[in-house]
C-alpha cells in the first residue's frame, strides 16, 4: 500500500515538474524572441525606412495623382406653391435613389461628353463620377475624380447644372437648388503621400519582425545552460569560458614521423614554438 502511494506521489511530482518545465520553456522562448527583436532593432528600423522611402518614390514619380471636385444639391419635391409640409419631405427622401440613377444614366453622361467635347467615352466617365445621397438627408452630392483638378471641377459643375434642369423636367418636380459649387482641389485625393509612407513604414517593420521571429524560432542551437536543462533534461554543473577574439597559433615538430600541434585562445606563438622544440628533441612527438 505504501509502495503504491509512493509511486503515485512520484508520478504526481514528475508531472508537476514537467508542467513547470513547459512553463519555463514558454517563458524563455518569449524572452528569446524579445531579445532577438531588441538585438536587431536597427535592422527593423532600417527595413522600415527602406519600405517608406520606396513607397514615397513610387507615389511621387510613378503614380498619377487624382483630384476630386464635389457639388451639393438640395432636392425637395413641392406639391404646390404652398409652404413645405411633411409629405413633401417624405417624398423627397424617397427620390434620392431615382436622382442617382438618372444622373449616371447614359443619356446624361453622354450629353456632358458632347457638351464639353471630352475625350472619355461613357464607361470612362461613369467610373469618374460618383453620386451619393447621404443617409437621412435631402442632399445629392456629385463627385468627379480626374487627373486634372480643373477638369474635375468643370465636369462636376456642368453635370450638376444639367442635372438640375433635366431632372425637374423629367420628374415634374420643383427644381433642385445647388448650394455648394465645386472648387479646384489643391491636394490630390489619391494617393496620399503621408498615409502611404506611414503604412509602408509599419508594413516594413512588421515584415522585418516576422522574419527575425521566424529565424529565432527555427534556430535550435543550444546557447545557454537553461537550453540544456529544458531540451535535454540535464542539469549543468559548471561553465567553461573561452577567451575568443585572438588568432589561432599553429606550430609543428618532428618525432618518429611527422606531427603538429595547435595552440588556441590566449596561447602565444613563443609558447607553441617552445613546446614544439621540446617535442622535436624528445623525438616522441608528444
Amino acid at each position: 500500500m505504501e509502495q503504491n502511494q509512493f509511486q503515485t506521489d512520484a508520478a504526481a511530482l514528475k508531472k508537476t515538474q514537467s508542467a513547470a518545465a513547459v512553463d519555463d520553456t514558454q517563458e524563455i522562448d518569449l524572452l528569446l524572441l524579445f531579445n532577438a527583436l531588441r538585438k536587431h532593432i536597427l535592422v527593423i528600423i532600417a527595413v522600415a525606412l527602406v519600405f517608406a522611402l520606396g513607397a514615397g518614390i513610387v507615389v511621387q514619380f510613378f503614380i498619377t495623382p487624382l483630384y476630386e471636385a464635389t457639388t451639393s444639391t438640395y432636392i425637395v419635391s413641392v406639391s404646390s406653391n404652398s409652404l413645405l409640409d411633411i409629405a413633401d419631405l417624405q417624398i423627397s427622401s424617397n427620390l434620392g435613389p431615382d436622382y442617382i440613377d438618372i444622373i449616371k444614366s447614359r443619356s446624361f453622361l453622354g450629353a456632358i461628353i458632347d457638351m464639353m467635347d471630352l475625350e472619355y467615352d461613357y464607361d470612362e466617365l461613369y467610373e469618374k463620377v460618383e453620386v451619393t445621397n447621404p443617409t437621412d438627408t435631402h442632399i445629392i452630392k456629385i463627385t468627379v475624380t480626374d487627373a486634372s483638378p480643373y477638369l474635375a471641377k468643370d465636369i462636376a459643375d456642368t453635370l450638376t447644372a444639367y442635372s438640375v434642369e433635366r431632372i425637374a423636367e423629367i420628374m415634374e418636380v420643383s427644381t433642385p437648388n445647388t448650394y455648394d459649387d465645386a472648387v479646384v482641389a489643391e491636394e490630390p485625393s489619391f494617393p496620399s503621400l503621408t498615409k502611404t509612407v506611414v503604412i509602408a513604414f509599419v508594413l516594413g517593420a512588421v515584415i522585418a519582425c516576422g522574419v527575425i521571429i521566424f529565424i529565432a524560432v527555427m534556430d535550435t542551437t543550444v546557447k545557454t545552460a537553461e537550453d540544456i536543462e529544458n531540451r535535454c533534461g540535464m542539469v549543468t554543473l559548471t561553465k567553461v569560458y573561452f577567451e575568443g577574439g585572438k588568432k589561432k597559433k599553429h606550430g609543428y615538430g618532428y618525432g618518429y614521423g611527422y606531427g603538429y600541434g595547435y595552440g588556441y585562445g590566449s596561447t602565444s606563438a613563443g609558447e607553441v614554438e617552445k613546446k614544439n622544440e621540446k617535442r622535436g628533441k624528445g623525438g616522441s612527438g608528444k
